[in-house]
């Protein structure tokens, strides 16, 4: 007996996650995932315990009290809102319920991989467009559009370079698209970013009879990756599509009360973000004082590049590993690695480590 895989799966390579374990270090220093180094809001942790009461009962289907929340804090109908296990699942309930085999989806360079992974699982051609000084470049993005395109998916946020695309930008991405190509912003790190001319797209484009698709998470800021909650804002049309492919419940309870309580902690939530975004700063200028060159970045995590066609991001990943720290090389020849912004603690220690790896690089390279 052959049973094949079927063919649009053939050419996908699995998503990798970021590395956990360290061989012989029992608890590695993991900045490899880009996950809070803090735990969640107190009134989402009691949420998730109380959650205990009701484990023989079926989750809210309708995710009524997470909606109503999210409605309420961003000024956007109830109506328009889902949630999904993870803002990755929510992405993909709207690529597999609105695309089909023949289209194409435009996305940049550089952004989050599950989302040509769902588009390609189903037929769907991904076009890939270069950035430019690693930040999305919309006129490559214009330019790629044709007949097929029924989806331009841009992270912004983007991962792994940190950088945003403005709200004029978006703007002008929007209103250049035809009226049947949908706009999905993938903002999983938004909660992140100080910049007075970033806009997710809520504020801005999202209408509910419009066709842009806004989606966030409570992975990274709020501090619940374990939980797998997030959520999309989209329009009536996608909203229909993804109701009809969205499983009963796709959400658990635990991770609806979380998330809700999280949300409803605004305070928690901006100090938590103004610890990380600090960190990364200090942390950021460090790194330029030892010469290297950064990515700037509005997002818990730096790049560092290097010359292309060397191997330093391999030997800094090796020099971190042997101390006990994980990061993340980019995939791929591209010779850039990055690191995830942990606790202040754990920054002073990974500078002295890459310090060290610098001196040593750099002397024996002179």
């Amino acid at each position: 007996m052959h049973i094949a895989i079927k063919t649009s799966l053939k050419d996908i390579t699995p998503y990798q996650q970021g590395q956990g374990e360290i061989e012989g270090v029992a608890e590695p220093i993991k900045l490899s995932s880009n996950e809070l180094p803090y735990p969640p809001s107190p009134a989402a942790v009691a949420a998730f315990h109380a959650t205990e009461v009701d484990l023989a009962r079926y989750p809210d289907g309708n995710q009524t009290a997470l909606r109503q929340a999210i409605a309420k804090l961003h000024s956007i109908p109830q109506a328009n809102i889902f949630a999904g296990n993870g803002s990755e699942e929510a992405i993909g309930l709207v690529i597999r319920s609105m695309l089909t085999q023949g289209n194409n989806m435009i996305v940049s360079q550089n952004s989050f991989m599950m989302a040509e992974i769902y588009a390609r699982s189903i037929g769907v051609d991904v076009i890939k467009c270069a950035e430019t000084d690693h930040r999305v470049d919309i006129d490559n993005m214009l330019a790629a559009v044709n007949e097929h395109t029924r989806m331009v998916y841009i992270c912004s946020p983007n991962n792994p370079t940190g950088t945003y695309t403005n709200i004029d930008e978006l703007k002008r991405l929007e209103a250049s698209l035809d009226e049947h190509i949908i706009l999905l912003v993938d903002a999983a790190y938004a909660e992140f970013v100080t910049q007075s001319d970033y806009d997710s797209g809520l504020k801005s484009l999202f209408k509910p009879d419009g066709r842009v698709v806004v989606t966030r998470t409570f992975s990274k800021a709020y501090g619940l990756a374990a939980l797998r909650i997030g959520w999309a804002a989209a329009p009536n049309p996608v909203i229909e599509a993804v109701s009809r492919l969205r499983t009963p419940f796709n959400t658990n309870s635990a991770a609806l009360n979380a998330a809700t309580a999280a949300l409803l902690d605004q305070d928690y939530l901006n100090q938590t973000v103004t610890k990380v975004n600090t960190t990364r700063n200090q942390f950021s200028d460090q790194l330029q004082a030892l010469g290297l060159t950064l990515v700037p970045s509005e997002a818990n995590f730096v790049l560092i590049t290097f010359a292309a066609g060397g191997q330093q991001a391999q030997s800094l990943n090796q020099a971190l590993q042997q101390a006990g720290i994980l990061g993340r090389p980019v995939s791929g020849d591209s010779n850039e690695f990055r690191i995830s912004i942990g606790t202040e603690e754990e920054m002073t220690y990974t500078i002295q480590v890459i310090k060290l790896w610098v001196e040593q690089t750099f002397s024996e390279n002179n």
